[in-house]
């Protein structure tokens, strides 16, 4: 089967689909269905991790900082979630830190603000 070669300019060029035998379509069309599967599988993992990132803010702003609205505001009772169905009762000691989880088993502590910003930025980066 060729390849996409670049040409002398640097771009690739296509295949010629006529001159490929049987066998070699029938890889080809494994190889692109094996990409694209992985493609689609990636992209939904990647939307869920959007999500999570996006819950996380919501968090802080409601739950840390306080929503009038929610009733949140003033409240150092909150639920803390042990899994994605399971929360038990906790009580903030500080409303003025988070503990930020920055990847790799690396946390740095931020000012209320500063943890939402620092979310922020990582959600305009996985915005689509």
């Amino acid at each position: 089967m060729s390849q996409n070669a670049p040409s002398s300019d640097g771009a690739p060029q296509g295949i010629n689909l006529a001159s490929l035998s049987v066998p070699q379509l029938r890889a080809l069309q494994t190889r692109l269905t094996s990409e694209l599967e992985h493609l689609t599988t990636s992209h939904t993992k990647l939307r869920a991790a959007q999500a999570k990132f996006r819950d996380c803010v919501r968090s802080i702003n409601d739950g840390v900082t306080g929503n009038e609205k929610k009733g949140t505001d003033g409240r150092d009772d909150i639920l803390v979630p042990l899994t994605s169905s399971l929360y038990v009762k906790g009580r903030l000691m500080d409303r003025e830190k988070v503990l930020v989880d920055v990847g790799t088993g690396f946390y740095i502590e931020k000012v209320c603000g500063g943890g939402a910003t620092f979310s922020d930025v990582g959600g305009r980066n996985w915005s689509g």
